[in-house]
Protein backbone atom coordinates (compact mmCIF):
# COMPACT_ATOMS: atom_id res chain seq x y z
CA UNK A 1 0.00 0.00 0.00
CA UNK A 2 1.28 3.43 -0.76
CA UNK A 3 2.23 5.84 1.34
CA UNK A 4 0.55 9.07 1.86
CA UNK A 5 2.22 12.18 0.71
CA UNK A 6 1.31 13.79 3.78
CA UNK A 7 3.44 10.95 6.25
CA UNK A 8 2.75 11.64 9.62
CA UNK A 9 0.84 15.12 9.46
CA UNK A 10 -2.30 15.31 11.22
CA UNK A 11 -5.01 15.57 8.94
CA UNK A 12 -7.05 16.98 11.15
CA UNK A 13 -5.48 20.10 11.19
CA UNK A 14 -5.91 20.79 7.06
CA UNK A 15 -9.80 21.86 8.00
CA UNK A 16 -8.53 24.70 10.47
CA UNK A 17 -5.90 25.66 8.32
CA UNK A 18 -8.67 25.63 5.54
CA UNK A 19 -10.76 27.86 7.76
CA UNK A 20 -7.68 29.90 8.72
CA UNK A 21 -6.88 31.06 5.16
CA UNK A 22 -10.60 31.54 4.50
CA UNK A 23 -10.62 34.02 7.57
CA UNK A 24 -7.71 35.90 6.28
CA UNK A 25 -9.15 36.37 3.10
CA UNK A 26 -12.87 37.40 4.25
CA UNK A 27 -10.68 40.29 6.70
CA UNK A 28 -8.69 40.84 4.20
CA UNK A 29 -11.19 41.89 1.61
CA UNK A 30 -12.99 43.84 4.21
CA UNK A 31 -9.74 45.76 4.95
CA UNK A 32 -9.27 46.51 1.55
CA UNK A 33 -12.56 47.87 0.91
CA UNK A 34 -12.54 50.27 3.49
CA UNK A 35 -8.59 50.75 3.41
CA UNK A 36 -9.16 53.99 3.02
CA UNK A 37 -10.88 54.42 6.46
CA UNK A 38 -8.18 52.03 8.18
CA UNK A 39 -5.51 53.90 6.79
CA UNK A 40 -6.67 57.50 8.39
CA UNK A 41 -7.89 55.39 11.35
CA UNK A 42 -3.87 53.97 11.70
CA UNK A 43 -2.94 57.73 11.20
CA UNK A 44 -4.68 58.93 13.75
CA UNK A 45 -3.65 56.71 15.95
CA UNK A 46 0.13 57.13 15.58
CA UNK A 47 -0.41 61.05 15.98
CA UNK A 48 -2.85 60.95 19.14
CA UNK A 49 -0.48 57.86 20.79
CA UNK A 50 2.49 60.70 22.22
CA UNK A 51 -0.22 62.17 23.37
CA UNK A 52 -2.14 59.22 25.09
CA UNK A 53 1.07 58.08 26.46
CA UNK A 54 1.88 61.28 28.54
CA UNK A 55 -1.90 61.38 29.91
CA UNK A 56 -1.79 57.67 30.65
CA UNK A 57 0.72 58.46 33.29
CA UNK A 58 -1.99 60.92 35.01
CA UNK A 59 -4.68 59.89 34.59
CA UNK A 60 -3.98 56.06 34.70
CA UNK A 61 -6.99 54.76 32.88
CA UNK A 62 -6.19 53.56 29.38
CA UNK A 63 -10.39 54.52 27.92
CA UNK A 64 -10.21 58.03 29.56
CA UNK A 65 -6.98 58.91 28.48
CA UNK A 66 -7.83 57.68 24.99
CA UNK A 67 -10.51 59.47 24.54
CA UNK A 68 -8.74 62.97 26.03
CA UNK A 69 -6.30 62.29 23.40
CA UNK A 70 -8.67 62.01 20.42
CA UNK A 71 -10.67 64.94 21.40
CA UNK A 72 -7.19 67.19 21.62
CA UNK A 73 -7.04 66.52 18.11
CA UNK A 74 -10.90 66.11 16.87
CA UNK A 75 -13.14 68.76 18.86
CA UNK A 76 -10.02 71.97 18.37
CA UNK A 77 -10.14 71.16 14.54
CA UNK A 78 -14.14 70.66 14.48
CA UNK A 79 -14.61 73.50 16.18
CA UNK A 80 -11.80 76.20 13.98
CA UNK A 81 -14.20 74.61 10.51
CA UNK A 82 -17.34 75.55 12.11
CA UNK A 83 -16.00 78.79 13.34
CA UNK A 84 -14.33 79.53 9.32
CA UNK A 85 -17.52 78.24 8.16
CA UNK A 86 -19.52 80.71 10.26
CA UNK A 87 -17.07 83.89 9.73
CA UNK A 88 -17.04 83.40 5.77
CA UNK A 89 -20.88 83.08 6.28
CA UNK A 90 -20.86 86.81 7.32
CA UNK A 91 -18.52 87.85 5.04
CA UNK A 92 -20.15 86.59 2.13
CA UNK A 93 -22.91 88.38 3.03
CA UNK A 94 -21.07 91.63 3.79
CA UNK A 95 -19.52 91.48 0.31
CA UNK A 96 -22.98 90.75 -1.34
CA UNK A 97 -24.65 93.75 0.30
CA UNK A 98 -21.60 96.18 -0.45
CA UNK A 99 -19.91 94.91 -3.71
CA UNK A 100 -21.90 96.00 -7.27
CA UNK A 101 -22.68 93.02 -8.41
CA UNK A 102 -24.74 93.99 -11.92
CA UNK A 103 -20.85 93.58 -14.04
CA UNK A 104 -21.22 89.59 -12.70
CA UNK A 105 -24.93 89.09 -13.40
CA UNK A 106 -24.44 91.01 -16.72
CA UNK A 107 -21.81 88.35 -17.49
CA UNK A 108 -24.29 85.38 -16.48
CA UNK A 109 -27.13 86.99 -18.48
CA UNK A 110 -26.39 85.00 -21.48
CA UNK A 111 -26.56 81.61 -19.12
CA UNK A 112 -29.08 81.93 -16.91
CA UNK A 113 -31.19 84.61 -18.04
CA UNK A 114 -31.86 88.26 -16.93
CA UNK A 115 -31.25 87.61 -12.62
CA UNK A 116 -32.26 91.27 -12.24
CA UNK A 117 -35.57 90.60 -13.02
CA UNK A 118 -36.17 87.48 -10.76
CA UNK A 119 -39.75 88.00 -9.22
CA UNK A 120 -38.93 88.62 -5.63
CA UNK A 121 -42.10 86.19 -4.61
CA UNK A 122 -40.34 83.56 -6.41
CA UNK A 123 -37.20 83.85 -4.05
CA UNK A 124 -38.26 85.33 -1.05
CA UNK A 125 -38.54 82.22 2.07
CA UNK A 126 -41.39 84.35 3.66
CA UNK A 127 -43.38 84.58 0.56
CA UNK A 128 -42.60 80.90 -0.58
CA UNK A 129 -43.93 79.87 3.06
CA UNK A 130 -46.83 82.35 3.08
CA UNK A 131 -48.34 80.77 -0.33
CA UNK A 132 -47.79 77.37 0.81
CA UNK A 133 -49.83 77.77 3.60
CA UNK A 134 -52.68 80.10 1.88
CA UNK A 135 -53.01 77.66 -1.01
CA UNK A 136 -51.30 74.34 -0.45
CA UNK A 137 -52.89 72.30 -3.84
CA UNK A 138 -50.66 74.74 -5.57
CA UNK A 139 -47.91 72.50 -4.76
CA UNK A 140 -49.81 69.13 -5.58
CA UNK A 141 -50.96 69.89 -9.12
CA UNK A 142 -48.92 70.58 -12.76
CA UNK A 143 -46.44 68.73 -12.22
CA UNK A 144 -44.82 70.42 -8.91
CA UNK A 145 -44.32 67.06 -7.39
CA UNK A 146 -42.10 66.21 -9.84
CA UNK A 147 -40.30 69.26 -9.72
CA UNK A 148 -39.87 68.95 -5.95
CA UNK A 149 -38.40 65.59 -6.22
CA UNK A 150 -35.73 66.88 -9.38
CA UNK A 151 -34.94 69.99 -6.86
CA UNK A 152 -34.62 67.71 -3.51
CA UNK A 153 -32.84 64.62 -5.33
CA UNK A 154 -29.28 66.73 -5.33
CA UNK A 155 -30.36 67.57 -1.78
CA UNK A 156 -30.63 63.99 -0.64
CA UNK A 157 -27.70 62.95 -2.49
CA UNK A 158 -25.41 65.32 -0.64
CA UNK A 159 -27.27 64.11 2.62
CA UNK A 160 -26.34 60.50 2.02
CA UNK A 161 -22.45 61.89 0.91
CA UNK A 162 -22.72 63.38 4.51
CA UNK A 163 -24.03 60.58 6.44
CA UNK A 164 -21.62 58.28 4.47
CA UNK A 165 -18.76 60.48 5.75
CA UNK A 166 -19.72 60.73 9.22
CA UNK A 167 -20.14 56.71 9.61
CA UNK A 168 -17.00 56.75 8.06
CA UNK A 169 -15.42 59.38 10.67
CA UNK A 170 -16.97 56.92 13.56
CA UNK A 171 -14.93 53.88 12.28
CA UNK A 172 -11.83 56.32 11.83
CA UNK A 173 -11.95 57.51 15.85
CA UNK A 174 -13.59 53.94 16.91
CA UNK A 175 -10.71 51.98 14.83
CA UNK A 176 -7.68 54.26 16.48
CA UNK A 177 -9.87 54.51 20.22
CA UNK A 178 -9.39 50.78 20.48
CA UNK A 179 -5.72 50.60 19.20
CA UNK A 180 -5.10 53.39 21.50
CA UNK A 181 -6.89 52.02 24.59
CA UNK A 182 -6.27 48.36 23.62
CA UNK A 183 -2.31 48.06 21.92
CA UNK A 184 -0.22 46.91 24.80
CA UNK A 185 -2.92 44.06 24.73
CA UNK A 186 -2.69 43.43 21.24
CA UNK A 187 1.23 43.81 21.37
CA UNK A 188 1.78 41.54 24.09
CA UNK A 189 -0.61 38.38 22.55
CA UNK A 190 1.57 38.39 19.60
CA UNK A 191 4.97 38.17 21.48
CA UNK A 192 3.46 35.58 23.55
CA UNK A 193 1.74 33.27 20.99
CA UNK A 194 3.20 34.13 17.42
CA UNK A 195 6.90 35.87 17.79
CA UNK A 196 8.72 35.99 20.44
CA UNK A 197 10.80 39.03 22.12
CA UNK A 198 13.69 38.09 19.90
CA UNK A 199 12.66 37.17 16.59
CA UNK A 200 13.02 38.71 13.20
CA UNK A 201 9.22 39.53 13.02
CA UNK A 202 9.57 40.78 16.17
CA UNK A 203 12.34 43.19 15.79
CA UNK A 204 10.59 43.97 12.10
CA UNK A 205 7.12 45.68 13.51
CA UNK A 206 8.78 46.94 16.29
CA UNK A 207 11.15 48.96 13.61
CA UNK A 208 8.24 49.60 11.39
CA UNK A 209 6.16 51.00 14.53
CA UNK A 210 8.70 53.09 15.37
CA UNK A 211 9.27 54.74 11.79
CA UNK A 212 5.36 55.03 11.32
CA UNK A 213 5.10 57.00 14.95
CA UNK A 214 7.54 59.21 13.40
CA UNK A 215 6.86 59.40 10.23
CA UNK A 216 2.69 60.54 10.66
CA UNK A 217 3.34 62.57 14.20
CA UNK A 218 5.62 64.46 11.73
CA UNK A 219 2.52 65.20 9.61
CA UNK A 220 1.20 67.75 12.26
CA UNK A 221 4.68 69.23 12.81
CA UNK A 222 4.15 70.20 9.63
CA UNK A 223 0.97 71.51 9.59
CA UNK A 224 1.79 73.78 12.36
CA UNK A 225 4.63 74.81 10.44
CA UNK A 226 2.90 75.45 7.64
CA UNK A 227 0.61 77.72 9.65
CA UNK A 228 2.94 79.84 11.19
CA UNK A 229 4.65 80.52 7.77
CA UNK A 230 1.74 81.28 6.25
CA UNK A 231 0.33 83.42 9.26
CA UNK A 232 4.03 85.60 9.21
CA UNK A 233 3.52 85.97 5.21
CA UNK A 234 -0.54 86.58 4.79
CA UNK A 235 0.01 89.35 7.56
CA UNK A 236 2.92 91.03 6.29
CA UNK A 237 1.07 91.31 3.03
CA UNK A 238 -1.25 92.91 4.37
CA UNK A 239 1.07 95.55 5.57
CA UNK A 240 2.26 96.27 1.62
CA UNK A 241 -1.77 95.50 0.71
CA UNK A 242 -3.67 98.59 -1.35
CA UNK A 243 -6.39 100.56 0.81
CA UNK A 244 -9.38 98.91 -1.38
CA UNK A 245 -8.47 95.31 -0.64
CA UNK A 246 -6.61 93.16 1.84
CA UNK A 247 -5.89 89.63 2.62
CA UNK A 248 -9.59 88.66 4.89
CA UNK A 249 -8.28 87.63 8.05
CA UNK A 250 -4.81 86.58 7.52
CA UNK A 251 -4.57 84.85 11.14
CA UNK A 252 -7.45 82.84 10.58
CA UNK A 253 -6.44 82.26 7.38
CA UNK A 254 -3.06 81.37 7.96
CA UNK A 255 -4.10 78.42 10.79
CA UNK A 256 -6.85 77.28 8.29
CA UNK A 257 -3.83 77.03 5.45
CA UNK A 258 -2.02 74.43 7.93
CA UNK A 259 -4.89 72.54 8.42
CA UNK A 260 -5.44 72.44 5.29
CA UNK A 261 -2.07 71.02 4.64
CA UNK A 262 -3.56 67.42 6.30
CA UNK A 263 -6.24 67.26 3.60
CA UNK A 264 -4.79 64.62 1.38
CA UNK A 265 -4.20 65.61 -2.57
CA UNK A 266 -5.64 69.32 -2.97
CA UNK A 267 -3.93 70.09 0.40
CA UNK A 268 -3.87 73.57 1.17
CA UNK A 269 -4.98 74.80 -2.10
CA UNK A 270 -8.78 74.25 -0.66
CA UNK A 271 -8.19 77.53 1.44
CA UNK A 272 -5.92 80.15 -0.42
CA UNK A 273 -7.64 79.41 -3.86
CA UNK A 274 -10.85 80.59 -3.39
CA UNK A 275 -9.36 83.79 -1.18
CA UNK A 276 -7.25 84.29 -4.40
CA UNK A 277 -10.50 84.09 -6.26
CA UNK A 278 -12.20 86.36 -4.33
CA UNK A 279 -9.35 88.84 -3.99
CA UNK A 280 -9.28 88.80 -7.60
CA UNK A 281 -13.11 89.70 -8.43
CA UNK A 282 -12.94 92.05 -5.68
CA UNK A 283 -9.84 93.86 -7.67
CA UNK A 284 -11.57 93.62 -11.11
CA UNK A 285 -14.88 95.37 -9.25
CA UNK A 286 -13.53 97.83 -7.93
CA UNK A 287 -9.80 99.24 -10.04
CA UNK A 288 -8.43 96.29 -12.68
CA UNK A 289 -5.17 98.03 -11.93
CA UNK A 290 -5.37 96.37 -8.65
CA UNK A 291 -5.13 92.96 -9.96
CA UNK A 292 -1.45 92.94 -9.01
CA UNK A 293 -2.05 92.37 -5.35
CA UNK A 294 -4.01 89.01 -5.51
CA UNK A 295 -1.02 87.32 -8.19
CA UNK A 296 1.28 88.43 -5.53
CA UNK A 297 -1.47 87.11 -3.04
CA UNK A 298 -1.35 83.52 -5.17
CA UNK A 299 2.22 83.25 -6.04
CA UNK A 300 3.46 83.89 -2.51
CA UNK A 301 0.99 81.16 -1.60
CA UNK A 302 1.60 78.72 -3.98
CA UNK A 303 5.66 79.06 -3.58
CA UNK A 304 6.43 79.89 -0.30
CA UNK A 305 3.33 78.97 1.93
CA UNK A 306 2.40 75.68 -0.44
CA UNK A 307 5.75 74.07 -2.62
CA UNK A 308 8.72 74.58 0.31
CA UNK A 309 6.95 73.13 3.06
CA UNK A 310 5.91 70.29 0.89
CA UNK A 311 8.50 69.41 -0.53
CA UNK A 312 11.61 70.60 1.59
CA UNK A 313 10.09 71.00 5.41
CA UNK A 314 7.84 67.57 5.41
CA UNK A 315 10.46 65.15 4.57
CA UNK A 316 12.30 66.21 7.46
CA UNK A 317 10.16 66.55 9.77
CA UNK A 318 7.92 63.49 8.71
CA UNK A 319 11.19 60.73 8.18
CA UNK A 320 13.74 61.85 10.14
CA UNK A 321 15.24 58.36 10.11
CA UNK A 322 14.69 58.24 6.29
CA UNK A 323 16.26 59.25 3.29
CA UNK A 324 14.75 62.57 2.55
CA UNK A 325 14.06 61.62 -1.01
CA UNK A 326 12.74 58.45 -0.62
CA UNK A 327 9.91 60.51 1.76
CA UNK A 328 9.36 63.05 -0.43
CA UNK A 329 8.53 60.71 -3.45
CA UNK A 330 6.46 58.54 -1.42
CA UNK A 331 4.19 61.52 -0.16
CA UNK A 332 3.95 62.67 -3.82
CA UNK A 333 3.41 59.25 -5.64
CA UNK A 334 1.10 58.07 -3.09
CA UNK A 335 -2.07 60.08 -3.95
CA UNK A 336 -1.25 60.04 -7.09
CA UNK A 337 -1.23 56.34 -7.45
CA UNK A 338 -3.96 55.11 -4.32
CA UNK A 339 -5.97 58.34 -4.41
CA UNK A 340 -6.37 60.35 -1.22
CA UNK A 341 -5.28 57.96 1.80
CA UNK A 342 -2.05 57.35 -0.41
CA UNK A 343 -0.67 60.37 1.47
CA UNK A 344 -0.91 58.11 4.29
CA UNK A 345 0.12 54.22 2.53
CA UNK A 346 2.92 55.63 0.62
CA UNK A 347 4.91 56.51 3.63
CA UNK A 348 3.82 52.77 5.17
CA UNK A 349 4.58 51.15 2.40
CA UNK A 350 8.36 52.81 2.57
CA UNK A 351 8.40 52.13 5.50
CA UNK A 352 7.72 48.06 5.72
CA UNK A 353 10.09 47.92 1.69
CA UNK A 354 12.98 49.72 4.17
CA UNK A 355 13.11 47.66 7.06
CA UNK A 356 12.80 44.48 5.22
CA UNK A 357 15.15 45.14 3.10
CA UNK A 358 17.79 45.85 6.46
CA UNK A 359 16.90 42.85 8.48
CA UNK A 360 15.32 40.21 6.51
CA UNK A 361 16.17 40.44 3.23
CA UNK A 362 19.96 39.96 3.69
CA UNK A 363 19.66 36.92 5.36
CA UNK A 364 17.17 35.05 3.05
CA UNK A 365 18.98 36.63 -0.25
CA UNK A 366 22.36 34.73 1.48
CA UNK A 367 20.60 31.55 2.89
CA UNK A 368 21.70 32.15 6.00
CA UNK A 369 19.34 31.96 8.98
CA UNK A 370 17.38 34.71 9.79
CA UNK A 371 18.19 36.43 13.17
CA UNK A 372 16.69 39.44 14.95
CA UNK A 373 19.20 42.13 14.09
CA UNK A 374 20.46 44.13 10.92
CA UNK A 375 22.94 42.77 9.49
CA UNK A 376 23.28 45.50 6.51
CA UNK A 377 23.20 49.22 7.01
CA UNK A 378 20.44 50.83 5.73
CA UNK A 379 21.71 53.84 3.43
CA UNK A 380 18.04 54.65 3.37
CA UNK A 381 18.84 56.02 6.81
CA UNK A 382 20.99 59.45 6.88
CA UNK A 383 22.08 58.55 10.53
CA UNK A 384 23.55 55.09 9.00
CA UNK A 385 26.82 55.48 8.40
CA UNK A 386 27.40 52.97 5.33
CA UNK A 387 31.04 52.87 4.72
CA UNK A 388 30.58 54.27 0.42
CA UNK A 389 33.29 55.37 -0.59
CA UNK A 390 33.28 58.26 -3.37
CA UNK A 391 34.64 57.39 -6.60
CA UNK A 392 38.10 58.83 -8.05
CA UNK A 393 38.08 61.34 -10.54
CA UNK A 394 39.14 60.10 -13.82
CA UNK A 395 40.62 61.70 -16.31
CA UNK A 396 39.33 60.52 -20.28
CA UNK A 397 42.99 61.16 -21.95
CA UNK A 398 44.33 58.78 -19.05
CA UNK A 399 42.15 56.28 -19.27
CA UNK A 400 42.41 55.91 -22.96
CA UNK A 401 46.59 55.65 -22.49
CA UNK A 402 46.02 53.26 -19.51
CA UNK A 403 43.19 51.36 -21.90
CA UNK A 404 46.01 50.95 -24.63
CA UNK A 405 49.02 50.04 -22.75
CA UNK A 406 46.96 47.28 -21.40
CA UNK A 407 45.81 45.96 -24.38
CA UNK A 408 49.40 45.95 -25.67
CA UNK A 409 50.53 43.63 -22.81
CA UNK A 410 47.67 41.70 -23.33
CA UNK A 411 49.67 41.20 -26.59
CA UNK A 412 52.61 40.79 -25.70
CA UNK A 413 52.09 37.97 -23.13
CA UNK A 414 49.80 35.72 -25.41
CA UNK A 415 53.07 35.75 -27.49
CA UNK A 416 55.31 34.87 -24.92
CA UNK A 417 52.65 32.03 -23.77
CA UNK A 418 52.49 30.52 -27.42
CA UNK A 419 56.58 30.66 -27.61
CA UNK A 420 56.86 28.52 -24.19
CA UNK A 421 54.59 26.02 -24.89
CA UNK A 422 56.29 25.61 -28.76
CA UNK A 423 53.50 27.38 -30.53
CA UNK A 424 53.79 28.92 -33.82
CA UNK A 425 55.60 32.35 -33.87
CA UNK A 426 56.69 35.03 -36.42
CA UNK A 427 60.20 33.27 -37.20
CA UNK A 428 59.50 29.71 -37.88
CA UNK A 429 59.27 28.40 -41.42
Amino acid sequence: MASSPLGDYDRSRIPMWIAAVVLVFALSFIVWKYIGTFILGLFVYYITRPIHRRLYMVIRNQSLSAIVSLLTIAVPVIFLIGYTVYVGAIQLATFAESADLQPVLDALQPYVGDLSTTSASSTDPDAVLSSLTNDPQQFLSGGAVDTANQALAPVFGYLGAFGNGLIQLFVVLAFAFYLLRDDHKLAAWFRNELAGEGSPVHAYLKEVDHNLMTIYFGNILNAFATAILAVAFYNGLNVFSPAEIAVPAPTLLGVLTGVGSLIPVVGMKIVYVPVALLLAVEALLQNPALIWFPLVFAAVSLVIVDTIPDLILRPYVSGRDLHTGAVMIAYIIGPLLFGWYGLFLGPLILVLVVHFARILLPELVRGEPVTASATAGNPLDPNDNVYSPDPAPVDPDEAEVERDSSATDDGESADDRNTASGGPSDTDD
